[in-house]
Formats: C-alpha cells, sequence, structure tokens
C-alpha cells in the first residue's frame, strides 16, 4: 500500500492533532434585553482542525489536495495502480450524519483513477459533483460513481489530467463567495450591512438591513448554521433577490418592512469543511436555548436590539438549511402566531401557485431542543419557520419557487401590517 508524500509537510501525530485544545478565546458581547448588562463570554475550540495538505504519489503522478476553503479530505493512500482511498472524518463527535468532502485531484499525465470516499462516524450522504474551476459545478455522470449501501461508501471514477478537477458533496459556496454577493448587494441604496461579532476564529459574522429602516415591521432571516448546506444558501439569496426587485410587490415590501438578514451564521464551520458544527464542536441549531456559543449569542444580540425599539413588531422568522428534500419545518396550525393562520395560509398559496410542486410541511414546537425556530417562537409568537431544500435539488427549481414563495409572504405581510 503505498503512501502519499509531502516533502513540505511536517504533520503533527494524530494523537496530538484530536487532543490539541485551541487557547481560549474571550469575548466581550452586549446583551440586547433590557435588563442584560454586558457579559464576558468564555468560548473554548474543542475541534482540531484537518491538517491541510498535498497528497503526492510520484509513481502514478497523482496529486490529491485540501489546500482551499470548504475542503474535507483527511487521509490518502494508493491501493491500486489507479486507485486511490480517501477517508473523510467529522470535525468531533457526537455529530449528525452529514458527511461533507471536497478535494482537487491532478495528474501528469490524463488518466482515469478511482477515488474510493470511506466515511469515519459517518455514511455518504451528498451526490458527487465536479468542477474545472471552482466556480462552475456539474454532476458527476451516474455511471460514474457506485455508493455502497452496506459500507456506506462511494467508489467515484475520475478522468484527470494536469488542470485542476474539483470534487465536492455540492459547489463550493463558502466564506468568500457569500461575502462577495453580500458586499454587492450592500451597494443598494436601500441594503446596509454591518458587522455584529465575530466567530471562534475571528471571521466577522454579517448582518444585512434591508428595507426601511425607520419601519417597526420586521422579519427575521438567518441561514448556514450547518457548513454543508448550500442549498439552503441558494435558497437564501433567492429570496432576497425577489426582495430587492423593481416590482410594485417588492417595492412596497421594502418600504413598510426592515429585513434582517444573517447569511452566515457559521463562518468557522463552513471554511473549515466541518459536516455540522462549529469551532466549539457544537451544532449551533442546538445552541438556542443555552447561547454557549458565541455564534448564535451575538446573533441574538444583535437582532434582539433592533426588536428592542420603540414599537417594533415582528412579524416573521425564516432559518435557511438543506435535508434529504424540500420540507417547512414550522409550528402547528393550533399554534397561537401574529400574524394569525400565516403559515397555513401562506403553503396553501404556494401548494394553490405551484401545482407540480410537493409541500411537505412538519408541524411541531418543542422549545427544549435548542433550535432558532424554538426560539423565536417562544420570544416572539411569530411564525417561525425552518426552510429546507434537499440537497440535490438544482438551483433553476429553488429560484423559480423561493420566488413565489416570497411573493405570497410580501403579500401576506403586508396585508397583516395594514390591520
Amino acid at each position: 500500500m503505498a503512501r502519499a508524500l509531502s516533502p513540505s509537510v511536517n504533520p503533527p501525530s494524530r494523537t496530538s492533532l484530536m487532543t490539541r485544545i485551541a487557547s481560549i478565546l474571550v469575548l466581550s458581547v452586549a446583551c440586547a434585553a433590557p435588563s442584560c448588562a454586558q457579559e464576558k463570554l468564555v468560548v473554548q475550540e474543542k475541534v482540531a482542525l484537518q491538517q491541510k495538505r498535498t497528497f503526492t504519489f510520484e509513481q502514478a503522478g497523482v496529486r490529491f489536495s485540501n489546500q482551499f476553503s470548504g475542503a474535507r479530505l483527511n487521509e490518502c493512500t494508493q491501493v491500486g495502480s489507479s486507485a486511490f482511498r480517501l477517508v473523510i472524518r467529522p470535525e468531533n463527535t457526537p455529530i449528525n450524519d452529514s458527511a461533507w468532502y471536497a478535494f482537487q485531484v491532478t495528474a501528469e499525465t490524463p488518466r482515469t483513477i478511482t477515488a474510493s470516499l470511506t466515511y469515519v462516524g459517518g455514511r455518504h450522504r451528498y451526490k458527487p459533483r465536479i468542477s474545472r474551476d471552482g466556480r462552475v459545478w456539474s454532476p458527476l455522470e451516474a455511471d460514474r460513481w457506485v455508493y455502497d449501501r452496506e459500507k456506506g461508501t462511494v467508489a467515484l471514477r475520475l478522468d484527470v489530467d494536469k488542470r485542476p478537477l474539483w470534487v465536492a458533496g455540492r459547489d463550493l459556496v463558502g466564506v468568500a463567495q457569500i461575502e462577495s454577493w453580500a458586499d454587492a448587494l450592500a451597494r443598494k441604496p436601500f441594503i446596509r450591512q454591518s458587522t455584529i461579532g465575530k466567530s471562534m476564529r475571528g471571521h466577522p459574522i454579517r448582518m444585512m438591513e434591508l428595507g426601511n429602516s425607520e419601519s417597526r415591521n420586521l422579519v427575521f432571516v438567518i441561514s448556514r448554521q450547518h457548513p454543508p448546506e448550500v442549498t439552503g444558501t441558494f435558497g437564501l439569496m433567492a429570496f432576497v433577490s425577489k426582495l430587492c426587485e423593481d416590482t410594485p410587490l417588492s417595492k412596497s415590501f421594502r418600504d413598510r418592512f426592515l429585513t434582517l438578514i444573517v447569511p452566515l451564521v457559521n463562518p468557522d464551520g463552513v471554511d473549515a469543511g466541518h459536516w455540522r458544527h462549529n469551532m466549539g464542536g457544537v451544532d449551533l441549531n442546538r445552541d438556542w436555548k443555552d447561547f454557549k456559543q458565541p455564534e448564535t449569542r451575538q446573533v441574538r444580540d444583535a437582532l434582539l436590539k433592533i426588536a428592542a425599539r420603540p414599537r417594533a413588531r415582528p412579524f416573521l422568522f425564516l432559518d435557511f438549511h438543506s435535508t434529504n428534500r424540500d420540507v417547512f419545518y414550522t409550528q402547528k396550525d393550533e399554534h397561537p402566531t401574529f400574524p394569525e393562520n400565516f403559515t397555513r395560509d401562506w403553503l396553501a398559496a404556494l401548494a394553490k401557485r405551484f401545482p407540480d410542486y410537493r409541500v411537505r410541511r412538519s408541524g411541531a414546537h418543542d422549545p427544549t431542543t435548542g433550535t432558532s425556530k424554538g426560539w423565536f417562537y417562544e420570544r416572539f409568537k411569530i411564525p417561525s419557520i425552518t426552510y429546507e431544500f434537499g440537497d440535490h435539488t438544482d438551483r433553476e427549481p429553488i429560484r423559480r419557487v423561493t420566488g413565489g414563495s416570497t411573493e405570497e409572504i410580501m403579500k401576506l405581510l403586508l396585508a397583516a401590517a395594514r390591520n
């Protein structure tokens, strides 16, 4: 069994990596609730970063790399003349089975290789996608990968040459892409962008304020608590794009409402190619009860600060995610909300507008789970919805359906604001 050579890297032992605890970071966070004084929040990195390196197989003339933002490739060995075994590990355990992978591969001469992905602590979830530039992506043809359901592994047949071939579980839409998108939007006269805090590793957590800054009518929107959930970001972008349109409906909504958008709650996890967690080793969408992590705490405080303005009136909370299919996680209709019956009426309008689209709804409320949906409902008694897209739902249907659903949201909220 050949092992990769990487003369430029002197890796620490696996034991030292897994036991390394980063230095304590002390963040000052201003609590936005009126009764709270400024507090010191002590947080601790509990996740060992994967070693960034290039795995070089000199005889085969093949190289694998994880040296880019969002990559996930922990080990690589050669097991045949053109066959390689890639090991994908989570950032820590226990963890939701969301086995993310992303790597680059090149070859000195054109050839076809087999890359077999083995997951530690998980099973194959994301269908492989490929790109030559990291921007334009397409599915790897179905006859070029085989999923072993019993083992939870997958074998990919890849055509490689000197040009980098990017392989990932979904298009790479990471920190740089989201920040570039937000910076472009911030040039619009009705959007203001600010930094509301920092992640454990110092990435800025940004918020956009879209619409009338003087309006007391508020909508809260967040996304990317979970790093691999790229289709959730596609949905968020489609939602914001519709709010920005130069139509009578969108302009009226911007005039009557202020929409607060945090597009990237977990920048560290996205940058590090995590399966699920932040650098504290925590699922942020289970931290909305105790608020032990700086990311959830700072997002909460920023939104509470605006909600505490005189006569502020929250209407809706949306949290964009991805899962195995499109689904809306909501409260049940018997849970009282303002606006009354919003979720029932919205999803009915969506089903009528898109008869070919299956509207799946799962209604429940449990404040003990620590989800954003649960916290926002408990705090404001507004419709609080986790808006999930399928892992493999294509961009165009996401754009089309989300655009229509956003229009129905605006119609219902404008009607409620007039009452």
